[in-house]
Protein backbone atom coordinates (compact mmCIF):
# COMPACT_ATOMS: atom_id res chain seq x y z
CA UNK A 1 0.00 0.00 0.00
CA UNK A 2 0.97 3.63 -0.71
CA UNK A 3 2.89 5.87 2.46
CA UNK A 4 0.74 7.91 1.35
CA UNK A 5 -3.07 9.00 1.36
CA UNK A 6 -5.10 9.17 -2.01
CA UNK A 7 -6.02 12.19 -2.80
CA UNK A 8 -9.84 13.79 -3.60
CA UNK A 9 -9.59 12.12 -7.20
CA UNK A 10 -8.25 8.53 -6.14
CA UNK A 11 -11.19 8.79 -3.15
CA UNK A 12 -13.89 9.36 -5.89
CA UNK A 13 -12.39 6.71 -8.30
CA UNK A 14 -12.12 4.17 -5.55
CA UNK A 15 -14.74 4.44 -4.28
CA UNK A 16 -17.42 4.54 -7.37
CA UNK A 17 -15.48 1.51 -8.16
CA UNK A 18 -16.07 -0.37 -4.44
CA UNK A 19 -20.40 1.03 -4.91
CA UNK A 20 -20.11 -0.93 -8.67
CA UNK A 21 -18.82 -4.14 -7.55
CA UNK A 22 -20.48 -3.90 -3.99
CA UNK A 23 -24.44 -3.69 -6.20
CA UNK A 24 -26.53 -6.68 -5.94
CA UNK A 25 -27.38 -9.06 -9.23
CA UNK A 26 -29.28 -7.24 -11.71
CA UNK A 27 -28.64 -3.48 -10.40
CA UNK A 28 -26.62 -1.06 -12.04
CA UNK A 29 -24.76 2.32 -11.68
CA UNK A 30 -23.73 4.97 -14.37
CA UNK A 31 -22.70 8.37 -13.78
CA UNK A 32 -24.76 11.48 -13.98
CA UNK A 33 -24.13 14.99 -14.47
CA UNK A 34 -23.47 16.84 -11.20
CA UNK A 35 -25.56 19.66 -10.81
CA UNK A 36 -24.34 23.20 -10.98
CA UNK A 37 -23.33 24.52 -7.16
CA UNK A 38 -21.62 21.46 -5.88
CA UNK A 39 -17.89 21.41 -5.42
CA UNK A 40 -17.01 19.44 -8.88
CA UNK A 41 -13.24 18.31 -7.50
CA UNK A 42 -14.61 16.64 -4.08
CA UNK A 43 -18.10 15.46 -5.23
CA UNK A 44 -19.86 13.10 -8.14
CA UNK A 45 -23.02 11.39 -8.87
CA UNK A 46 -23.75 7.90 -9.82
CA UNK A 47 -27.61 6.87 -11.19
CA UNK A 48 -28.05 3.49 -9.70
CA UNK A 49 -31.19 1.16 -11.10
CA UNK A 50 -32.76 -1.43 -9.70
CA UNK A 51 -33.58 -4.72 -11.61
CA UNK A 52 -37.36 -3.24 -11.90
CA UNK A 53 -36.23 0.04 -13.79
CA UNK A 54 -37.03 2.39 -10.35
CA UNK A 55 -33.54 4.96 -10.11
CA UNK A 56 -32.03 6.00 -7.59
CA UNK A 57 -29.26 8.94 -7.29
CA UNK A 58 -26.12 8.97 -5.21
CA UNK A 59 -23.98 11.65 -4.42
CA UNK A 60 -20.39 11.32 -3.22
CA UNK A 61 -18.75 13.76 -1.44
CA UNK A 62 -14.86 13.06 -0.89
CA UNK A 63 -12.53 14.72 2.07
CA UNK A 64 -9.04 12.98 2.20
CA UNK A 65 -8.77 12.80 5.91
CA UNK A 66 -12.00 12.59 7.99
CA UNK A 67 -11.66 12.29 11.92
CA UNK A 68 -14.48 12.06 14.43
CA UNK A 69 -14.63 15.42 15.46
CA UNK A 70 -15.22 16.53 12.20
CA UNK A 71 -17.70 13.53 11.00
CA UNK A 72 -20.74 15.35 11.58
CA UNK A 73 -20.05 18.63 9.50
CA UNK A 74 -19.07 16.27 6.93
CA UNK A 75 -22.13 14.41 7.05
CA UNK A 76 -23.76 17.94 6.85
CA UNK A 77 -21.74 19.24 4.07
CA UNK A 78 -22.59 15.70 1.96
CA UNK A 79 -26.44 16.07 3.27
CA UNK A 80 -26.22 19.82 1.87
CA UNK A 81 -25.06 18.49 -1.71
CA UNK A 82 -27.12 15.65 -2.15
CA UNK A 83 -30.28 17.87 -1.44
CA UNK A 84 -29.88 19.03 -5.03
CA UNK A 85 -30.00 16.02 -6.30
CA UNK A 86 -33.02 14.31 -3.89
CA UNK A 87 -30.38 11.35 -3.87
CA UNK A 88 -28.98 9.59 -0.61
CA UNK A 89 -25.71 11.12 0.87
CA UNK A 90 -22.69 9.43 0.95
CA UNK A 91 -19.09 10.38 2.62
CA UNK A 92 -16.35 9.22 1.32
CA UNK A 93 -12.32 9.52 2.01
CA UNK A 94 -9.14 8.16 2.40
CA UNK A 95 -10.26 6.12 5.73
CA UNK A 96 -13.05 6.30 8.07
CA UNK A 97 -12.03 4.88 11.77
CA UNK A 98 -14.72 2.78 13.57
CA UNK A 99 -15.99 5.53 15.08
CA UNK A 100 -16.24 7.91 12.21
CA UNK A 101 -18.27 5.67 10.68
CA UNK A 102 -20.80 5.13 13.55
CA UNK A 103 -21.54 8.96 13.70
CA UNK A 104 -22.12 9.00 10.12
CA UNK A 105 -24.51 6.00 10.40
CA UNK A 106 -26.44 7.74 13.54
CA UNK A 107 -26.40 10.84 11.07
CA UNK A 108 -28.23 8.54 8.18
CA UNK A 109 -25.51 9.39 6.37
CA UNK A 110 -23.99 6.59 3.89
CA UNK A 111 -19.99 6.41 3.77
CA UNK A 112 -16.92 4.64 1.93
CA UNK A 113 -13.58 4.93 2.23
CA UNK A 114 -10.78 2.90 -0.46
CA UNK A 115 -9.87 0.20 2.49
CA UNK A 116 -12.99 -1.62 1.93
CA UNK A 117 -15.60 -0.30 4.30
CA UNK A 118 -19.24 0.74 2.98
CA UNK A 119 -22.56 1.55 3.96
CA UNK A 120 -25.29 2.82 1.34
CA UNK A 121 -29.08 2.28 2.80
CA UNK A 122 -32.18 3.48 0.34
CA UNK A 123 -35.66 3.20 1.48
CA UNK A 124 -37.22 3.86 -2.62
CA UNK A 125 -35.74 1.68 -4.29
CA UNK A 126 -35.10 -0.79 -1.47
CA UNK A 127 -31.01 -0.89 -1.26
CA UNK A 128 -28.80 -1.51 1.62
CA UNK A 129 -25.57 -2.37 1.11
CA UNK A 130 -22.57 -3.02 3.67
CA UNK A 131 -18.91 -3.81 3.57
CA UNK A 132 -16.24 -3.57 6.30
CA UNK A 133 -12.37 -3.05 5.50
CA UNK A 134 -9.70 -1.71 7.64
CA UNK A 135 -10.22 -1.43 10.93
CA UNK A 136 -7.03 0.47 11.76
CA UNK A 137 -6.09 3.70 9.32
CA UNK A 138 -3.13 2.40 7.17
CA UNK A 139 -1.72 6.18 6.68
CA UNK A 140 -1.91 6.77 10.64
CA UNK A 141 -0.76 10.80 11.33
CA UNK A 142 2.86 10.69 13.33
CA UNK A 143 1.79 13.54 15.92
CA UNK A 144 0.31 12.10 19.02
CA UNK A 145 -0.91 9.06 21.17
CA UNK A 146 -2.30 6.23 18.79
CA UNK A 147 -3.32 3.53 21.07
CA UNK A 148 -4.25 3.07 23.94
CA UNK A 149 -2.31 -0.16 24.75
CA UNK A 150 0.32 -0.26 28.11
CA UNK A 151 -0.29 0.52 31.66
CA UNK A 152 -0.31 4.33 31.60
CA UNK A 153 -3.14 4.28 29.13
CA UNK A 154 -5.43 1.98 30.73
CA UNK A 155 -4.92 3.55 33.88
CA UNK A 156 -5.57 6.88 32.33
CA UNK A 157 -8.79 5.58 30.26
CA UNK A 158 -10.23 3.87 33.99
CA UNK A 159 -10.41 7.07 35.33
CA UNK A 160 -11.33 8.80 32.53
CA UNK A 161 -14.70 6.31 32.29
CA UNK A 162 -15.25 6.03 36.41
CA UNK A 163 -15.27 9.49 37.28
CA UNK A 164 -18.26 12.05 36.51
CA UNK A 165 -17.27 15.46 34.77
CA UNK A 166 -16.50 18.19 34.87
CA UNK A 167 -13.06 17.63 35.62
CA UNK A 168 -9.32 18.83 34.89
CA UNK A 169 -6.40 16.53 34.46
CA UNK A 170 -4.33 17.82 37.60
CA UNK A 171 -7.58 17.05 39.84
CA UNK A 172 -8.42 13.91 37.70
CA UNK A 173 -4.94 12.60 38.39
CA UNK A 174 -4.60 13.58 42.10
CA UNK A 175 -7.59 11.27 42.90
CA UNK A 176 -7.01 8.84 40.45
CA UNK A 177 -3.00 8.40 41.14
CA UNK A 178 -2.93 7.98 37.57
CA UNK A 179 -0.11 10.84 35.75
CA UNK A 180 -1.51 13.62 34.71
CA UNK A 181 1.58 13.20 31.20
CA UNK A 182 -0.77 10.02 30.55
CA UNK A 183 -4.29 11.69 31.36
CA UNK A 184 -3.06 14.46 28.81
CA UNK A 185 -2.01 12.32 25.97
CA UNK A 186 -5.01 9.87 26.58
CA UNK A 187 -7.60 12.45 26.41
CA UNK A 188 -5.74 14.37 23.49
CA UNK A 189 -6.78 11.01 21.54
CA UNK A 190 -10.18 11.14 23.38
CA UNK A 191 -10.58 14.28 21.98
CA UNK A 192 -9.62 13.52 18.55
CA UNK A 193 -12.16 10.72 18.26
CA UNK A 194 -15.30 13.03 19.72
CA UNK A 195 -15.26 10.50 22.38
CA UNK A 196 -15.05 13.13 25.40
CA UNK A 197 -15.92 17.34 24.84
CA UNK A 198 -13.39 19.62 27.20
CA UNK A 199 -12.77 23.84 26.68
CA UNK A 200 -10.04 25.49 25.61
CA UNK A 201 -7.76 24.69 28.23
CA UNK A 202 -10.35 23.94 30.78
CA UNK A 203 -11.85 21.10 31.99
CA UNK A 204 -12.99 17.92 30.59
CA UNK A 205 -17.11 18.79 30.15
CA UNK A 206 -18.57 15.02 29.12
CA UNK A 207 -17.15 11.66 28.91
CA UNK A 208 -19.21 9.08 26.34
CA UNK A 209 -18.18 6.52 28.39
CA UNK A 210 -19.58 3.65 26.38
CA UNK A 211 -17.34 5.19 23.15
CA UNK A 212 -14.38 5.24 25.26
CA UNK A 213 -14.77 1.55 26.36
CA UNK A 214 -15.65 0.41 22.98
CA UNK A 215 -12.36 2.25 21.75
CA UNK A 216 -10.33 0.72 24.77
CA UNK A 217 -11.45 -2.41 23.61
CA UNK A 218 -9.99 -1.83 19.85
CA UNK A 219 -6.28 -1.54 21.89
CA UNK A 220 -7.21 -4.14 25.24
CA UNK A 221 -7.11 -8.02 25.05
CA UNK A 222 -8.25 -9.96 28.25
CA UNK A 223 -5.84 -12.73 27.59
CA UNK A 224 -3.30 -10.79 25.88
CA UNK A 225 -3.05 -7.71 28.07
CA UNK A 226 -2.48 -9.61 31.09
CA UNK A 227 -1.01 -12.94 32.01
CA UNK A 228 -2.34 -15.98 31.59
CA UNK A 229 -2.57 -19.32 34.31
CA UNK A 230 -4.70 -22.17 33.59
CA UNK A 231 -6.13 -24.63 36.32
CA UNK A 232 -8.59 -27.53 36.87
CA UNK A 233 -10.36 -26.89 40.24
CA UNK A 234 -11.14 -30.73 40.82
CA UNK A 235 -14.47 -30.27 42.87
CA UNK A 236 -15.64 -27.61 40.42
CA UNK A 237 -16.80 -23.91 40.35
CA UNK A 238 -19.19 -23.81 43.32
CA UNK A 239 -16.45 -25.21 45.71
CA UNK A 240 -13.86 -22.68 43.73
CA UNK A 241 -16.29 -19.82 44.85
CA UNK A 242 -16.80 -20.93 48.51
CA UNK A 243 -13.44 -21.55 49.06
CA UNK A 244 -12.18 -17.98 46.96
CA UNK A 245 -14.55 -15.82 49.21
CA UNK A 246 -12.31 -16.52 52.39
CA UNK A 247 -8.80 -16.41 50.99
CA UNK A 248 -6.24 -13.98 52.50
CA UNK A 249 -5.21 -12.91 48.69
CA UNK A 250 -6.25 -9.93 46.70
CA UNK A 251 -8.74 -11.07 43.96
CA UNK A 252 -10.94 -9.47 41.89
CA UNK A 253 -13.61 -12.10 39.12
CA UNK A 254 -14.09 -10.83 36.16
CA UNK A 255 -15.72 -12.57 32.58
CA UNK A 256 -18.33 -14.39 32.39
CA UNK A 257 -17.75 -15.86 35.99
CA UNK A 258 -18.89 -12.03 37.15
CA UNK A 259 -20.89 -11.27 34.86
CA UNK A 260 -23.39 -13.80 35.63
CA UNK A 261 -24.00 -11.92 39.28
CA UNK A 262 -25.81 -9.44 36.78
CA UNK A 263 -27.43 -11.73 34.49
CA UNK A 264 -28.02 -15.45 36.43
CA UNK A 265 -29.14 -16.45 32.97
CA UNK A 266 -25.63 -17.17 31.77
CA UNK A 267 -23.69 -19.64 33.93
CA UNK A 268 -20.23 -19.44 33.53
CA UNK A 269 -18.08 -22.51 32.56
CA UNK A 270 -14.70 -21.33 33.63
CA UNK A 271 -14.14 -18.82 36.22
CA UNK A 272 -11.60 -16.17 35.24
CA UNK A 273 -10.09 -14.23 37.95
CA UNK A 274 -7.43 -11.57 38.52
CA UNK A 275 -5.28 -12.43 41.13
CA UNK A 276 -2.57 -10.37 42.98
CA UNK A 277 -0.22 -13.84 43.58
CA UNK A 278 -1.78 -16.32 40.97
CA UNK A 279 0.23 -18.89 42.42
CA UNK A 280 -0.44 -18.50 46.25
CA UNK A 281 -3.91 -18.82 44.87
CA UNK A 282 -3.69 -21.69 43.17
CA UNK A 283 -1.48 -23.45 46.30
CA UNK A 284 -4.23 -22.26 48.60
CA UNK A 285 -7.27 -23.60 47.02
CA UNK A 286 -5.80 -26.82 45.54
CA UNK A 287 -5.94 -25.86 41.86
CA UNK A 288 -4.15 -28.19 39.01
CA UNK A 289 -2.32 -26.71 36.59
CA UNK A 290 -3.60 -27.87 33.04
CA UNK A 291 -4.19 -26.84 29.21
CA UNK A 292 -6.84 -28.99 28.99
CA UNK A 293 -10.16 -29.15 30.81
CA UNK A 294 -9.62 -25.23 32.36
CA UNK A 295 -12.29 -24.16 34.33
CA UNK A 296 -10.56 -21.37 36.15
CA UNK A 297 -7.86 -19.04 34.54
CA UNK A 298 -6.28 -16.79 36.83
CA UNK A 299 -4.62 -13.24 35.73
CA UNK A 300 -1.61 -11.64 37.09
CA UNK A 301 -3.19 -8.00 36.21
CA UNK A 302 -1.34 -5.70 33.61
CA UNK A 303 -1.66 -3.00 36.61
CA UNK A 304 -3.18 -2.86 39.91
CA UNK A 305 -5.85 -0.94 38.27
CA UNK A 306 -7.85 -3.94 38.38
CA UNK A 307 -8.83 -3.61 41.69
CA UNK A 308 -10.00 -0.10 41.84
CA UNK A 309 -13.61 0.69 42.34
CA UNK A 310 -14.65 -2.69 42.54
CA UNK A 311 -17.69 -4.42 43.87
CA UNK A 312 -19.05 -7.07 46.10
CA UNK A 313 -21.87 -9.23 45.50
CA UNK A 314 -22.56 -12.18 47.10
CA UNK A 315 -19.14 -11.65 49.52
CA UNK A 316 -17.28 -12.48 45.93
CA UNK A 317 -15.34 -9.05 45.06
CA UNK A 318 -15.50 -8.57 41.09
CA UNK A 319 -13.94 -5.60 38.95
CA UNK A 320 -15.50 -2.34 38.29
CA UNK A 321 -18.38 -2.35 35.83
CA UNK A 322 -15.77 -0.36 33.50
CA UNK A 323 -13.26 -3.28 34.35
CA UNK A 324 -15.90 -6.02 33.22
CA UNK A 325 -16.82 -4.48 30.43
CA UNK A 326 -13.21 -4.21 28.19
CA UNK A 327 -12.76 -7.44 29.99
CA UNK A 328 -16.08 -8.57 27.98
CA UNK A 329 -16.10 -7.45 24.56
CA UNK A 330 -12.01 -8.70 24.12
CA UNK A 331 -13.01 -12.11 25.82
CA UNK A 332 -13.86 -15.53 24.15
CA UNK A 333 -16.98 -16.89 23.57
CA UNK A 334 -20.20 -15.28 24.20
CA UNK A 335 -18.18 -12.65 26.23
CA UNK A 336 -18.61 -9.76 24.12
CA UNK A 337 -22.50 -10.21 23.75
CA UNK A 338 -22.63 -10.30 27.89
CA UNK A 339 -19.88 -7.03 27.48
CA UNK A 340 -23.09 -5.76 25.48
CA UNK A 341 -25.22 -6.70 28.27
CA UNK A 342 -22.96 -5.29 30.64
CA UNK A 343 -23.06 -1.63 28.93
CA UNK A 344 -26.58 -1.55 29.31
CA UNK A 345 -26.49 -2.40 32.88
CA UNK A 346 -23.91 0.41 33.50
CA UNK A 347 -25.88 2.97 31.61
CA UNK A 348 -29.14 2.02 34.22
CA UNK A 349 -26.57 2.17 36.96
CA UNK A 350 -24.24 5.06 36.44
CA UNK A 351 -24.90 5.94 40.13
CA UNK A 352 -23.07 2.78 41.72
CA UNK A 353 -19.81 2.39 39.72
CA UNK A 354 -19.12 6.50 38.70
CA UNK A 355 -18.17 8.71 41.42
Amino acid sequence: MNTTPPTELQILRDVERAIAEALPPGWSEQPAVLPSGVGAKTARVLEVTSPGGERLVVLIDATRSIEPRSAQQAARRARSCAETTNGVPVVAAAYLSPRTRRILEDDNVGYADTTGNLRIESGTPGLFMFLTGLTRDPWPKPSGLQSLRGRGSARAVRAIIDSVPPFGIRELAAKSGASPASLSRVADLLDREALITRTQRGPITEVDWKGVIERWARDYDQLRSNTVYRFLAPRGLADFEKRLIGIDVETAATGAFAAQRFDPVAPAKIATVYAENPLAVADALDLRETEAGTNVILLAPYDRVVFDGMLVRDGLPLVSPSQLAVDLLTGPGREPSQGEATLDWMKENEDVWRT
